[in-house]
């Protein structure tokens, strides 16, 4: 009896023979506890990625924790973590190493082959086991959305004074140097460098030429989140700048944006240029730029060449990223709407004129709080106001994937309820 016992567990223990090998094999991908692991990293993960937005910026965190294959966790946050749940001490030595867990690209994939591996292992079709494989790929179809909402979605924002338009979109995230000039036909010449380059110049020391300009850029400082400070200017502070804004105004480096400061939402980057005369070098004088001029109504604008020909002169802006479309929006009227006795927002609204020629399109809408427009695979949202009600600021979202949530909520409810109903009627069968 007891040699029976002891062969019946050892052959729960070891692959059965005759089995194939590729059984074998995914057999302890397919493990219980290989799924209850991975979820265990999948929640300390997720508690310190929402204790790093104390001090890093929301997509800082997405990028390092979330979409990464390994993520070395700071000491102050497993010091924080082991003080609430093992009251371990602050002087613990054990503390000062870094946590190292594997990311969320690692722990998704992982949960995958875990997931794929038990069905080929362990699941037989049937009707009566219909709901869990409607359930697995609700959950699967998820996972699909959040990859395609990942790698194809875009965010962006178009701001449009009233009875003004626009036909280009902004980056909330990414910001670009960009020179502009203004040709005698109206169109307008720009050149655009964008904030990796700006980061690489300061690195590398060398300026940055384009064909199209008459001169080269040498980036002598680039702060990505900064304060603009007036004058007066403390007594030992030298003061690069010789033209422009530069000459009242200086940029003060300041920490990222968190996921939990209350008065700024977004990075606001900041850099000193030295334009140099191309071929001899010659420094034409050293600007301050920064995207804080971009909020100012007017914008500032600073010009490069003033004593130039009107179809000659360049001006410099630190600005978003931008993405121009096919189409021009044109704002006939903002309307800003407030309950009776408060300051508190009512009613934002916007009735703009859609103009676009390659699609045949024209017409007018309005676009209001919860009443979004769409077109050409995006989707226009009333975000906010300008200072005075000047104008409008629509968020603009492009997302292939924005269905797929949806369809995998809906597919996993029917599989609760599929697989539930079968484990009912079973029971009333059995009661009959």
């Amino acid at each position: 009896m007891d040699n029976t016992l002891d062969a019946a567990s050892q052959a729960g223990k070891m692959p059965r023979r005759g089995q194939p090998l590729w059984r074998q094999v995914l057999r302890p991908l397919a493990s219980l506890r290989l799924t209850v692991v991975l979820f265990v990293l999948s929640l300390l993960l997720v508690f310190y990625g929402t204790l790093a937005q104390k001090d890093q910026d929301v997509w800082d965190v997405v990028h390092e924790y979330f979409w990464s294959w390994g993520v070395r966790v700071p000491n102050q946050l497993h010091l924080l973590f082991a003080q609430v749940f093992f009251g371990a001490p602050t002087e613990a030595r054990w503390t000062e190493a870094y946590l190292p867990l594997p990311g969320g690209k690692l722990l998704f994939w992982a949960l995958l082959v875990n997931l794929l591996s038990a069905h080929l292992v362990r699941f037989r079709l049937s009707w009566q086991r219909s709901g869990i494989f409607m359930i697995h790929g609700g959950l699967l179809m998820m996972m699909a959305g959040e990859f395609v909402t990942r790698e194809f979605a875009e965010e962006n924002n178009m701001t449009i004074m009233e009875g003004g338009k626009a036909d280009f979109v902004e980056s909330l995230r990414f910001f670009e140097l960009a020179f502009t000039r203004a040709r005698p036909d109206g169109q307008i010449d720009t050149v655009v460098v964008p904030q990796e380059l700006l980061r690489q110049a300061i690195k590398s020391g060398a300026p940055i030429q384009d064909e199209a300009l008459p001169f080269q850029v040498k980036v002598l400082s680039y702060a990505g989140n900064c304060d603009l400070l007036e004058k007066p200017f403390p007594a030992d502070f030298q003061n690069p700048a010789t033209q422009g804004e530069g000459l009242t105004l200086r940029v003060s480096e300041r920490p990222p944006v968190s996921g939990v400061d209350p008065e700024q939402r977004i990075n606001m980057p900041g850099a000193e240029v030295e334009l140099l005369e191309k071929g001899s070098g010659k420094s034409l004088g050293v600007w301050v730029v920064s995207a804080w001029f971009q909020l100012t109504r007017p914008i500032r604008t600073q010009k490069v060449t003033p004593d130039a020909p009107a179809d000659e002169s360049w001006k410099v802006a630190l600005r978003n990223k931008r993405g121009y479309r096919s189409y021009t929006i044109t704002l006939n009227k903002f309307t800003h709407d407030v309950y009776p006795g408060t300051d508190k927002p009512l009613n934002f609204q916007s009735d703009v004129l859609l103009q676009d020629p390659d699609m045949g399109v024209e017409r007018t809408t309005v676009i209001r709080m919860n009443e979004p427009m769409r077109h050409a695979g995006e989707t226009f949202y009333q975000h906010q106001a300008l200072a005075g009600d000047s104008g409008s600021v629509l968020q603009v979202v492009r997302n292939p994937g924005w269905t797929l949530p949806y369809l995998s909520c809906a597919v996993v409810s029917l599989g609760m309820l599929t697989h539930f109903g079968a484990i009912l009627l079973r029971h009333l069968r059995k009661q009959a």
